[in-house]
C-alpha cells in the first residue's frame, strides 16, 4: 500500500504556520521565475513580474514576522481577548495629472505605464489588477478589486502602495519615424545581440529578471479613516529616478475603508442564566452576546428556531457591568435610558459562570469603545470576487468632472458646491476625455465662453483653483 502523498497535519503553531507560508512563497517564486523567462508577450511578462514582486513582498513580510516572534518574550494568555475585525478596501481611484496638451490634444507625453496596487496589514499582503497601458488618455486609475483582511486588531495600520513600471520600449519608439524603427529591428541581432544576451545572463544570475516595478507612492490608513462611504486620502509621492519614470499622480486617492468587528458578525459568548423579572421571580433564560447587545430567550430551542428574543439588553461603551453582593452570583447590567438608570439583574449557575459572564460582558463593552465608528454603524464587507462598486454605479465621466471648482456662490449653486458640469453646462455623459476625442466638438475654452452669459442677481464668485499662484484664500 502506497503512502499518502498528502499527510494529515495537526493544528500548527503560529511559527510553523509562517514557515509553511514562506515555503509556499518560495515555490511560487521559483515557478513564476521560470514562467517569466519563458514569456514572449509583453502582457504575460508584466503579469508574471507582478506575481513575482508580490510573492517577494509576502515572503519578506513572513520572514520578518517570524524573526520578531522568535525574539519576543513568551506572553501569558489574557483572561479576555479583544475582538478582531474584517477590514475591506474597495472603490479605489487615483487621479492622474497630465498637461493639457498631453490629454486634450493627445500629443507630447508618450510615456506608458503598467500599474498595480499592494495593500498590506501585518503579514497579509493583497495585490490588485494590473492596469496596462496607463497613458495620457486616462485621467484616473480605477480598480475594481475588493481587498478583505481577516483577524485585524483595532490598532491596525493599512499601508497602500502604488507600484509602476514605465514601458521603455514604447516610450523610446513612440515618436521614432518608421524607417528608423525598421533599422532598429533589423540591426539589433547583428550589433547588440551578444551584449543583450550577456545582460540577460547577468540579470538571471543576480536574481533580477523581467520588468522591474518601482514604488511610486504610498499611504497609511488606520481605524480613524474607517467609514461606510468613499473618502479622499493623501498620497505620499516617492522620488523616482529618473524623473521620466515617475507616474503623474495628483497626490490624493479615493477609497472605501470599511471594518466590521467579529463580535458583530458572530456570537461573542452564550450561556444560561436566571433573569430577575419585574415581579420579583427568577426565570431561566438562554443568553447570546452579539452586536453589542445581550439577547435573552426562554430556551435554547427558541433561539435555534429564530424566534424573537424575550428581552434585549444593550451592552455598549456606556454600559456598566458589576457583580452583585458577595456570594450571590448576581450580575448587574446598567444602562441610562431617557435619563433614568435601567438595571437588569442576572444570576449565574456558579461562581465560575458568573466570572465568565462578567468577563465577556466587560470585554464586549470595551470593544464597542475600541472600534469607534465601526461599532456605531454596521458596515458592509464586500466579497473579494464581487463587482459591485458603491461609487462607480453613480459616476459617469472623469474624476475631474466631479471636482468642485468654486468655493462660495450666491446664485442657483448656493445650496451645493458646483462641479465642472454645473458651471459649463455639460451633461454627465460628456466627460473631459470625450470632449477631446472628437475634433468636431467645441473645445473646453469655447464651451466656457458660450456659457458665460451674465445671470440675473448673480453674486460674487470667488474661484478656488488649487494651482493658482494668486490664490490667497
Amino acid at each position: 500500500m502506497r503512502d499518502n502523498p498528502f499527510p494529515v497535519h495537526w493544528p500548527l503553531t503560529p511559527e510553523l504556520d509562517l514557515e509553511q507560508k514562506i515555503d509556499v512563497e518560495i515555490r511560487m517564486r521559483e515557478g513564476t521565475t521560470r514562467l517569466l523567462a519563458a514569456c514572449r508577450h509583453q502582457t504575460q511578462t508584466l503579469e508574471a513580474a507582478k506575481s513575482l514582486h508580490t510573492s517577494n513582498e509576502r515572503m519578506s513580510a513572513y520572514m520578518a514576522e517570524l524573526q520578531r516572534r522568535r525574539r519576543a518574550p513568551a506572553r501569558t494568555l489574557s483572561q479576555s481577548t479583544p475582538s478582531t475585525a474584517r477590514v475591506s478596501v474597495s472603490d479605489l481611484r487615483m487621479p492622474l495629472m497630465w498637461r493639457d496638451t498631453d490629454h486634450f490634444k493627445n500629443k507630447g507625453d508618450h510615456r506608458r505605464f503598467a500599474v498595480f496596487v499592494l495593500t498590506r496589514i501585518g503579514t497579509q499582503i493583497l495585490d490588485s489588477t494590473l492596469l496596462c497601458p496607463v497613458d495620457r488618455s486616462l485621467t484616473d486609475l480605477t480598480y475594481p478589486d475588493v481587498h478583505v483582511f481577516n483577524n485585524v486588531p483595532t490598532d491596525f495600520e493599512l499601508r497602500l502602495e502604488i507600484w509602476g513600471h514605465v514601458m521603455q520600449d514604447d516610450m523610446s519608439i513612440a515618436s521614432t519615424p518608421h524607417k528608423i524603427k525598421r533599422s532598429i529591428h533589423s540591426s539589433i541581432s547583428r550589433t547588440v545581440g551578444k551584449k543583450l544576451a550577456a545582460s540577460l545572463r547577468d540579470e538571471l544570475n543576480t536574481g533580477r529578471i523581467g520588468p522591474n516595478f518601482e514604488l511610486m507612492a504610498s499611504a497609511h490608513l488606520s481605524l480613524d479613516d474607517v467609514g461606510d462611504s468613499v473618502h479622499t486620502h493623501d498620497l505620499q509621492l516617492e522620488n523616482v529616478e529618473p524623473r521620466s519614470h515617475q507616474l503623474p499622480l495628483f497626490g490624493h486617492f479615493c477609497c472605501r475603508l470599511a471594518a466590521q468587528p467579529d463580535c458583530v458578525s458572530r456570537e461573542a459568548y452564550s450561556g444560561n442564566a436566571l433573569l430577575l423579572e419585574s415581579s420579583g421571580v427568577w426565570t431561566q433564560m438562554h443568553g447570546a452576546l452579539q452586536a453589542f447587545r445581550l439577547d435573552l430567550w426562554r430556551s435554547l430551542n427558541d433561539k435555534e428556531a429564530a424566534k424573537k428574543p424575550a428581552k434585549t439588553v444593550t451592552v455598549d461603551r456606556d454600559t456598566l457591568i458589576q457583580p452583585g453582593k458577595s456570594g450571590s452570583r448576581e450580575i448587574l447590567i446598567s444602562n441610562v435610558i431617557e435619563g433614568c438608570d435601567n438595571v437588569v439583574i442576572l444570576k449565574a449557575g456558579s461562581a465560575e459562570e458568573q466570572h465568565k459572564w462578567i468577563r465577556n460582558l466587560t470585554q464586549h463593552s470595551k470593544d464597542h469603545l475600541r472600534w469607534k465608528q465601526a461599532a456605531l454603524e454596521k458596515m458592509e464587507i464586500q466579497s473579494p470576487g464581487s463587482n459591485r462598486n458603491f461609487v462607480r454605479q453613480l459616476r459617469q465621466g472623469s474624476l475631474y468632472d466631479e471636482t468642485p471648482l468654486i468655493e462660495s456662490v450666491q446664485t442657483e449653486f448656493a445650496n451645493h458646491r458646483p462641479t465642472v458640469q454645473d458651471i459649463f453646462g455639460l451633461t454627465p455623459a460628456s466627460s473631459l476625455s470625450s470632449c477631446a476625442s472628437s475634433s468636431s466638438s467645441p473645445t473646453f475654452r469655447e464651451r466656457s465662453h458660450s456659457n458665460s452669459k451674465p445671470r440675473p442677481n448673480s453674486g460674487t464668485i470667488r474661484s478656488h483653483w488649487p494651482f493658482s499662484r494668486n490664490n490667497h484664500d
